[in-house]
């Protein structure tokens, strides 16, 4: 037991100090930045651009397809996601009356940090296996929370101009095209299956930038965190929150066990539906006419209760051992 606690403590702890550092070096109290919001904006633009991409490309380019392509794996997260999403489409109009509440809340709940925090917390839960396995689940993932989101969301939006609607789609639709980690990881693709390798320096270059990645990804979530938006709709962020970080992977990981996932496979499962709500979700809520601020609290309670459901999940896991 006490091996299973070292374990979990060592995988999810680390995540958490790189997110308190960002939390706390936000504050205009330590004077060291101007306008810490613009900084750490930046910095946001620099990872999901140049470090995550540059991440993904270099922990695909040189695997084995055959160690790290489960299409079972594929199969049963897209699945999960699909299911997750059509039960609350059909189980939230009755007990949230209001569109754009509706909206937000079901975008909380399906929608997961999965390219920020879910790939490094895999790689720390099953090193650079679970890691590599993660990143190539990123292709069939990324396009569909962004789709789920966006038609949830046009759905149960405020906005009554169809014209505007269809523009907002539009332009988010072709933002799922032009996604750097989309690129990255098509670009990895010809390079793992012709087993192409850089030149050392090329390799070096690449792995200082793409270190880069987790470290700011995981401080600059921390940075986001705002305690003044916890208001006024606490209650339905809470339950949202409570449903993405602990339900989800409940329901989600229990049947992946009997179905005989295990190892890194059952660990991309875990953390797919364990990870806090996407940052973005509040920005594309803002954008479609949604519940803006309830998708913002989402966010940030789900961020806060994340690392404790994913150090009680992996403690169970490694106890059982099934990691």
């Amino acid at each position: 037991m006490l091996d299973s606690i070292i374990f979990s403590v060592n995988a999810v702890f680390p995540l958490v100090i790189m997110m308190i550092l960002g939390f706390c070096l936000k504050q205009r109290k330590t004077g060291l930045f101007k306008n810490p919001k613009e900084f750490f904006s930046e910095i946001d633009k620099f990872v999901f651009h140049v470090a995550l991409p540059t991440y993904i490309f270099s922990e695909l380019y040189g695997a084995e397809v055959g160690d790290i392509f489960n299409i079972n794996l594929v199969i049963y997260c897209m699945s999960g996601l699909l299911l997750a999403f059509f039960i609350l489409i059909l189980t939230a109009p009755v007990f949230i009356k209001k569109r754009a509440s509706r909206g937000a809340f079901i975008q909380g709940v399906c929608r997961p940090n999965f390219a920020l925090l879910g790939v490094p917390l895999a790689g720390n839960l099953f090193g650079d296996s679970g890691l590599k396995t993660a990143a190539l689940i990123l292709p069939f993932a990324l396009p569909l929370f962004n789709a789920l989101a966006v038609i949830i969301l046009a759905v149960n939006s405020d906005d009554n101009h169809n014209s505007k609607k269809r523009e907002t789609v539009r332009r988010i639709i072709l933002g799922i095209v032009k996604n750097p980690l989309i690129i990255a990881l098509f670009l990895a693709v010809p390079f793992m299956l012709l087993k192409i390798s850089f030149p050392f320096a090329i390799q070096k270059s690449i792995g200082y930038v793409a270190g880069t990645a987790a470290p700011l990804a995981l401080i600059s979530l921390g940075a986001g965190v705002e305690f003044e938006v916890l208001k006024g709709k606490i209650k339905l962020s809470l339950v949202a929150s409570l449903l993405k970080t602990a339900v989800c992977p409940a329901v989600f990981v229990v049947p992946a066990v009997l179905l005989g996932f295990r190892d890194a496979a059952l660990v991309v499962i875990f953390v797919l539906f364990a990870a806090p709500t996407a940052v973005g979700s509040y920005i594309m809520a803002k954008n479609m006419r949604s519940d803006y601020e309830l998708a913002g609290q989402i966010v940030a309670v789900t961020t806060i209760i994340c690392p404790f459901t994913v150090f009680a999940g992996s403690l169970i896991l490694k106890s059982l051992e099934l990691i």
